[in-house]
């Protein structure tokens, strides 16, 4: 539906189904801008926040906060003097707090809890009133590089590329030991740890299986690292604000989960966890080209394993490469600061794309050079070296309808694109698709093929030769 559809039943019977779909197509700012403009006089607004049905009151609130819009504060004021429907109020505060209405969020106090029944509701407005009001603070963090202490530092990778990660580490000085899918290190030196590309996040971790209680987990963190910290809770299938609040109240300092240093992790299985710190006050600087991105884009530690994978199979030490969908350039700047190369070529058919990885080219004092062209229909003046490709999914960009043509098409321009005894290493979901393309072809060789994990996907790397004598 659209969004012209949503408002236009405002005030009929589906208002609060509406109304919660405009919510979520207020979350872009092309959609709040078509919003506002379909509203016009916000008549219609104003009244389902005066609806007899708290559901719709509640979210003509979320909507009025999503839009950010000065007009609608006199109503959301009002009806904070009148709102008596205890769940509907967060959104009302959060809503006051997104147009900046410090005043009025200071000057209220909620409401005193009449029973058991309410506590759980009582505590939600006083975190939406707290959230809400930590918007006005302004916070000052210092980065660290050091910790105050050596400590066990677990550094996960990409799945499927914890090899890479430890491959990695060694180079940067450390002795890194598989541990329970990580790498891990013993250090002070956390930010040597940030230096490594292929690393997605680093924990420190604090204690495992311990009891899912608020006041024992505080104990067993103790002091956290910096005055703010945010919780974030995963596995937890219960009522997670109430046990947030409940754990808010046990641990020292403020949780603040818009500017904080530290994240608090809390990984549950049951009525246990496993407890980790995240710290987010280290100076991380590994990726300075990263200033766009595409759809699909593939994450920078994830393009930093691809790239140390394909440099096994690299027979020349400055190699020409080519990525032939490169998006906004991830993979030929991974490659780039892995050594240096004769060529890096980017190419795709969106000019969106291309322009993106160009800004990016000139944030990283990149050398790589990129052109608007379809890949079937691109000619190079010499062969490739090194193919290195994300190619496309088929799920957020295109279809597996699209990929069956295209990938049959581009699988047989490999050997025009590759010199002689050069390599592919292609990364997709379409594995089944790429192998039978591969199984059809003239010229090349399958050489090795490996599966990863990214984000819930399995891709599959298949690292491909063109037939020939190398060099």
């Amino acid at each position: 539906m659209t969004a012209q559809l949503y408002v236009s039943q405002l005030s009929g019977e589906a208002a609060g189904e509406a109304l919660s779909a405009l919510c979520v197509l207020g979350k872009t700012k092309a959609g709040r801008e078509e919003i506002n403009a379909l509203l016009g006089d916000r008549l219609s607004l104003w009244a389902a926040a005066r609806s007899e049905k708290p559901k719709v009151r509640k979210n003509a609130y979320r909507l009025m906060g999503a839009l950010e819009d000065g007009r609608d504060l006199p109503v959301l004021r009002a009806s904070l003097q009148k709102e008596d429907t205890l769940f509907a109020i967060p959104s009302l505060l959060l809503a006051l707090g997104k147009l900046g209405d410090e005043g009025t969020l200071r000057a209220y106090g909620p409401p005193a809890s009449l029973s058991p029944e309410t506590d759980g509701l009582v505590a939600q407005i006083v975190l939406a009133r707290d959230k809400a009001l930590q918007g006005f603070e302004t916070y000052g963090t210092e980065t660290i590089t050091r910790l105050p202490a050596p400590r066990k530092v677990l550094c996960y990778a990409p799945e499927g590329f914890l090899d890479m990660l430890m491959e990695e580490l060694q180079t940067l000085g450390f002795d890194p030991a598989a541990e329970n899918g990580a790498a891990a290190v013993v250090t002070d030196r956390i930010d040597l740890v940030y230096q490594a590309d292929c690393m997605a996040e680093a924990l420190l971790p604090v204690a495992r299986d311990v009891p899912l209680d608020a006041d024992g987990i505080a104990q067993r963190v103790g002091m956290l690292p910096g005055d703010r910290y945010r919780i974030e809770l995963r596995g937890y299938t219960w009522d997670r604000r109430k046990l947030i609040a409940a754990l808010a109240r046990a641990l020292p300092g403020q949780n603040n989960p818009s500017a904080y240093d530290t994240e608090l992790r809390v990984d549950c299985h049951m009525d246990r966890a496993d407890l980790y710190l995240k710290l987010w006050n280290v100076a991380d600087s590994r990726y300075p080209w990263r200033q766009r991105t595409v759809s699909a884009s593939i994450h920078p530690a994830t393009a930093a394993c691809l790239v140390r994978y394909a440099k096994k199979f690299e027979t020349r030490e400055r190699p020409r490469v080519l990525d032939p969908f490169c998006g906004c350039g991830s993979l030929l700047f991974a490659r780039e600061k892995l050594g240096p190369c004769r060529v890096l070529m980017g190419v795709d058919k969106s000019g969106t794309a291309v322009e993106s990885a160009r800004v990016n080219a000139r944030a990283g004092k990149s050398k790589a050079a990129f052109v608007t062209k379809d890949i079937l229909r691109f000619e190079g003046r010499e062969g490739f070296d090194l193919i290195l490709s994300n190619l496309p999914f088929g799920n957020r960009v295109g279809s597996h309808e699209d990929n069956t043509r295209l990938y049959d098409r581009f699988v047989r321009r490999l050997p025009d694109l590759l010199s002689p005894g050069g390599t592919a290493v292609l990364y997709t979901m379409e594995y089944k698709l790429l192998k039978a393309c591969l199984d059809r072809a003239r010229g090349l060789t399958l050489r090795a093929q490996k599966r990863t994990e990214a984000g819930g996907l399995l891709p599959w790397i298949f690292v491909v030769d063109r037939d020939g004598a190398r060099c």
